[in-house]
């Protein structure tokens, strides 16, 4: 007596299982929720990071954390020259006193000999109640050297005005960096003295 059953066609592999699931993922074993899980993590992790990055910058900028080094990354340091401080024709060279000093003029003449002739002319205005005197003293140059000197304006009353010319003869070459200055405050118990050295910026040189 043949056999005539069959394999009953219900989608059962045999074993009494039904059909394995289709895998719910992406080729290298990760599944759609675990993806999309890690896109919106780096879609919200990477703008907080840039934003932390930003954030640390702004405050090495404003705490002064550049490691030492100067502004422009020259390595260069700064002379009397390029120095903020330095005074320059039309500055006042002492802002320390309530009267007017006021560099007008700043002139160095190279010439043929060993030595160039150095001009400083400086207009004061004793805008204080008492007297008042003001003096250009020693040049200091870029090599350490300094010429000595010394130009006043003698002694001025209130609101007296006087300008006064410091020549001097300095080395051939040489670049003028400082010169020293002293005010002499003519109170009523006590003379009061005011010295400075004081940072040129770079004078122009000009022949003859």
């Amino acid at each position: 007596m043949s056999d005539d059953s069959t394999t009953p066609d219900d989608g059962t592999d045999g074993t009494g299982s039904g059909p394995a699931d289709p895998p719910d993922g992406t080729p290298g074993g990760l599944s759609k929720r675990t993806l999309i899980r890690l896109l919106v993590g780096f879609g919200i992790g990477i703008p907080l990071l840039v934003e932390g990055l930003t954030f640390l910058g702004l405050l090495r900028d404003q705490f002064g954390g550049s490691g030492g080094d100067d502004a422009d990354g020259s390595g260069s340091t700064p002379t009397a020259a390029d120095d903020g401080d330095a005074v320059g024709v039309g500055d006042d060279m002492l802002p320390e006193t309530d009267r007017s000093e006021t560099l007008v003029g700043a002139v160095l003449r190279e010439s043929g000999e060993d030595r160039w002739p150095l001009s400083l002319t400086v207009d004061v205005t004793n805008s204080g109640s008492t007297d008042y005197e003001f003096q250009l003293l020693d040049v200091h140059l870029e090599d350490g050297r300094s010429v000595d000197g010394r130009t006043s304006t003698d002694r001025l009353a209130p609101e007296e005005n006087r300008t006064v010319t410091a020549e001097r003869s300095i080395p051939a070459g040489s670049t003028p960096a400082a010169v020293s200055v002293v005010a002499l405050i003519y109170r009523e118990e006590a003379v009061e003295t005011v010295e400075r050295r004081v940072d040129l910026a770079k004078i122009p040189v000009r022949g003859g």
